[in-house]
């Protein structure tokens, strides 16, 4: 039986949607915010964790849930706890949003069978070696996953604004890159939190500038936010924390 541990699940206050945390991350990228970038929480199998993603789901919203989005950390990482777990989900439309490093054609074909349905794709960086100092990795292995599956099930693709780092070039090299793939392809553009040390919070304007860059090769181009499945999100916003002891808790932005 495969294992991995799991620092909490979230679930929305919109709708009936639950977010499992898979903690570990194979990139280490210089501004992320998530607690789930190294190993930590409780060690959990999938069928213990589903379990949990149950019940807390009819215990807050009486219902099932309609919507799973596996994150992390990197959900990839382990592929045979991913794969039980997504066959696991069955009862829900499941996501899974991942760097897609380790995503190859036939990964995406095991997670399709099992009833995957949709992949949120983070393109980071679009310069190889901007993207080999921000993460850690090269990005033409994303790049060629990217190629080989795009095609095989709904796919997402969100960039995170970073002046100065990740600015208006970045994206609109990554919106031309993604442009010669399929210009039908959803492109979300979220801003990156000061919190994290190495930039500032982007303007409005410039995130209007880098919308609109965006825009002159994808059809599909939205400002949105981290942490957030709607593509449009008012800026503050809040939501139930799952531990893997059952407790709820209410937590923002401002607990990470």
């Amino acid at each position: 039986m495969e294992y991995r541990r799991i620092p909490f699940i979230t679930l929305s206050k919109i709708v009936p949607r639950v977010w499992i945390t898979l903690s570990d991350c194979n990139f280490k990228c210089r501004g992320c915010f998530s607690p789930a970038r190294v190993i930590n929480g409780e060690i959990m199998s999938t069928d213990r964790l589903v379990k949990l993603v149950k019940e807390a789901s009819l215990d807050y919203y009486h219902k099932l849930p309609q919507e799973i989005i596996i994150t992390g950390g990197e959900p990839t990482l382990n592929r045979d706890y991913l794969l039980d777990l997504v066959s696991r989900l069955n009862f829900s439309y499941v996501v899974i949003e991942t760097n897609g490093y380790l995503l190859d054609d036939e990964y995406v074909d095991e997670l399709i069978k099992v009833g995957l349905k949709e992949i949120m794709l983070d393109l980071k960086v679009y310069d190889e070696g901007l993207h080999q100092w921000y993460t850690g990795y090269s990005n033409r292995p994303i790049h060629k996953n990217l190629k080989a599956f795009h095609k095989k099930i709904k796919l997402i693709i969100k960039t995170v604004y970073i002046p100065g780092i990740v600015d208006e070039v970045e994206i609109e090299n990554i919106a031309k890159f993604i442009s010669n793939i399929d210009p039908e392809i959803e492109y979300r553009i979220n801003d990156f939190k000061s919190s994290q040390g190495i930039s500032k919070t982007p303007t409005d304007q410039e995130m209007e500038n880098a919308y609109l860059k965006a825009k002159n090769y994808l059809k599909n181009v939205i400002i949105s936010r981290s942490c957030r499945r709607e593509g449009i999100a008012p800026r503050k916003f809040s939501w139930i924390t799952v531990f893997p002891d059952g407790t709820f808790q209410r937590r923002s932005l401002e607990n990470y």
